[in-house]
């Protein structure tokens, strides 16, 4: 029998993120490498996002954290959760029970 279902645990993000590096904010001088870095600069998160090469050229500048970029950065109302390093949508699990709860069972009136 094949399994028709997904595997789960992989989060893949088909979108192109690219690193924002631009020396004098010039449109010319635009980096646009596939960005694998998420900088968070200042306290109020002005973020960057960055591709190894200028990740390496980052490190030499003041910024409050970083880390790797993954789908979560992205997403809509998602969070930056330092202590553990990455960006995450909060929630607390109950759409994804309700999605998996039995369905109620549908009663015809005739």
């Amino acid at each position: 029998m094949t399994d028709i279902n997904a595997p789960l645990g992989r989060l893949v993000d088909g979108s192109e993120h690219r690193c924002t590096y631009s020396p004098g904010d010039t449109d010319a001088a635009d980096c646009g490498q596939r960005a694998t870095w998420h900088i968070a600069w200042t306290v109020e998160l002005d973020c960057g996002l960055a591709c190894e090469a200028h990740m390496a050229v980052a490190l030499r500048f003041s910024y409050l954290d970083r880390h790797p970029l993954s789908p979560d950065c992205a997403m809509p109302n998602a969070r930056w959760y330092f202590d553990e390093q990455r960006c995450a949508v909060p929630g607390d699990g109950s759409l994804l029970t309700e999605a998996t709860a039995e369905p109620e069972p549908v009663v015809r009136l005739l």
